[in-house]
């Protein structure tokens, strides 16, 4: 009769260790498919460099505010900054006005001495850069201060004197309009041309 050999069972693993290592195993798996690449991620931008301007143009942008007029400027000159061309244009001529009338031979006459004083009172204002002050009272005493000057010692002048004080009664003393502006420069260059023939003593005038 034969043997029967009784093996002894052998003990399968407990289910909870292949639990285990199974989570194990997809804990790892996750880990090297779900992390970020360091290809993805978007590389920090670089510095710029500052960039050096060329030592030529520092110095032309250095000359350049050299050149231009100070804020103090304009504030010890009003008058620069009312923006009426014909204003600036009559505030040029005044020292050239006045100075023709304190001339030697010309400033004992009581008419020239009387329109002077017009002048200079018209103007007053408007060299003190009052936006309120009327051009027109200016533009007028210059005219009839120039015909002072000429019925004094300018015969030959009488036609160019009288033209120019019509002239000055026709003007609106406003300096806005295109229409208004070309006027005032024409009226002021006649006063310019009478004022420089006006420089040359009395018997050189023709």
């Amino acid at each position: 009769m034969a043997e029967l050999r009784i093996q002894p069972k052998k003990s399968s693993p407990s289910p909870w260790l292949l639990v285990a290592l199974a989570m194990l195993v997809l804990a790892v798996a996750g880990y090297f498919f779900l992390r970020p690449d360091p290809a993805d991620e978007p590389a920090a931008a670089p510095v710029a460099a500052p960039v050096r301007a060329p030592a030529d143009s520092l110095n032309a942008d250095s000359a350049a505010r050299a050149a231009q007029p100070l804020a103090s400027d304009s504030v010890a000159n009003p008058a620069a900054t009312t923006g009426s061309p014909a204003r600036a244009a009559l505030l040029q001529l005044s020292p050239q006005l006045t100075q023709l009338a304190d001339r030697a031979d010309l400033r004992d006459d009581a008419a020239i001495k009387e329109q002077r004083d017009n002048f200079t009172s018209a103007t007053a204002r408007l060299a003190d850069g009052d936006p309120q002050a009327g051009l027109r009272p200016g533009l007028v005493a210059a005219a009839n201060l120039l015909l002072a000057v000429q019925q004094k010692a300018y015969p030959n002048l009488q036609t160019e004197a009288n033209a120019l004080t019509l002239q000055a009664s026709q003007l609106s003393g406003r300096d806005t309009a295109p229409a208004e502006q070309t006027q005032n420069h024409a009226y002021l260059a006649q006063v310019h041309a009478l004022l420089n023939t006006m420089s040359y003593p009395a018997r050189d005038v023709l």
